[in-house]
């Protein structure tokens, strides 16, 4: 049974590729989305970004059973691509001087016990070395368990928050790296508390109203997705459940955003064409940690490696129960490319997403 996962691994997502099509033709891109549902996908949708110019595609159905093709410009739940407009958002208040990265988390929320040592900075950056409430660690078992009731029960951010200071630290503040959910929990609480606005509100109003991302929302509790979107799928051991209806209170922060290809392409080239952060912040995201041979890692952002020539592509990638994401631009902005791929058979259209991917981004 596979676990709740909010980052897809780079080892499997990108694992190298034979026989891509040519960046420059449409219809090769078209038929390698096909192959991701022929390998076990329900859906999958893409926007790609080329010199030659803009294409989007999709391939499958809205829903397992019915013959409705997937709608480009369908709304999906983008999982961990949360984290990077979560990153921009505690950045962008450290850019109106209002908090500092090294400021100690404590400072700002005294009632979780957080360690002192940890920054903001640690906090952005993956190093805190506080456990991750989805996944667990060290012994101990995940807040949220693997069920279709925790993804559908409200919950806290601080019950989170406090579940994760209850326990060890997995190493001493800022000496390691390691990926965890709990980090951008805490991330929101800080926008909170810094902002006086809630999480919503706050990056509605810095990020996806001045940029007209009127695809994207915030649902905190509410769970549906409005609008036309594919249906998610998830075995828990049992068979497939569709999980397209999930609370995402589960992630908040971390993962809640629901969104659409063309708006992430939006996000991220406004990103990281230095229109939301101010040229030295920018650079402290990208400042990445090499992490393993597949990607290193910023303030919520990606460096992955897509190739064995060099090839880069930085951006963020996601899962929740039932719906994997992507959204990636190369480092000179030439090429990038967002997709959303509905699960239905498990992983194993991994290849095929491999290959689609190294043939958008790695001409």
């Amino acid at each position: 049974m596979r676990r709740v996962l909010l980052v897809l691994t780079a080892a499997a997502l990108f694992a190298g590729s034979t026989e891509t099509p040519a960046a420059a033709d449409p219809g090769g891109f078209q038929r390698a989305l096909e192959e991701i549902v022929a390998r076990g996908a329900a859906g999958v949708q893409a926007h790609v970004q080329t010199p030659g110019g803009a294409w989007d595609g999709s391939a499958g159905v809205v829903q397992l059973g019915r013959p409705d093709p997937v709608p480009p410009g369908a709304r999906f739940r983008i999982g961990s691509i949360t984290k990077t407009f979560t990153a921009t958002a505690l950045l962008q208040l450290v850019g109106d001087g209002r908090i500092g990265l090294e400021d100690p988390v404590a400072r700002w929320l005294p009632e979780f016990g957080v360690d002192p040592r940890i920054t903001v900075r640690m906090i952005l950056g993956q190093t805190s070395g506080l456990l991750d409430y989805l996944n667990g660690g060290a012994g101990y078992p995940p807040l949220v368990g693997d069920s279709v009731a925790d993804i559908r029960r409200t919950w806290q951010p601080a019950d989170f928050v406090h579940w994760a200071t209850g326990k060890p630290l997995q190493f001493a503040p800022g000496s390691g790296w390691a990926y965890s959910n709990t980090n951008y929990i805490v991330a929101g609480l800080l926008i909170e508390r810094v902002s006086g606005l809630p999480y919503h509100f706050h990056v509605y109003s810095r990020i996806t109203l001045p940029l007209l991302m009127l695809s994207t929302g915030i649902p905190q509790t509410f769970d549906r997705i409005l609008g036309p979107h594919a249906h998610g799928y998830y075995d828990y051991g049992g068979g497939l459940v569709d999980v397209t209806d999930q609370n995402p209170s589960y992630v908040w922060a971390a993962g809640g955003i629901v969104s659409s290809t063309r708006d992430l392409h939006t996000f991220l080239t406004a990103l990281t064409d230095g229109r939301l952060l101010p040229p030295h912040l920018l650079a402290e995201m990208r400042a990445f940690r090499h992490v393993n041979a597949a990607y290193d890692y910023g303030l919520g952002l990606y460096e992955f490696r897509l190739d064995d020539h060099g090839c880069l592509g930085h951006g963020h990638n996601g899962y929740v129960n039932g719906f994997g994401s992507l959204a990636l631009r190369s480092p000179d902005g030439r090429y990038a490319l967002t997709m959303s791929i509905t699960d239905a058979a498990g992983p194993g259209y991994t290849a095929a997403v491999d290959r689609f991917v190294e043939a958008v981004m790695c001409p």
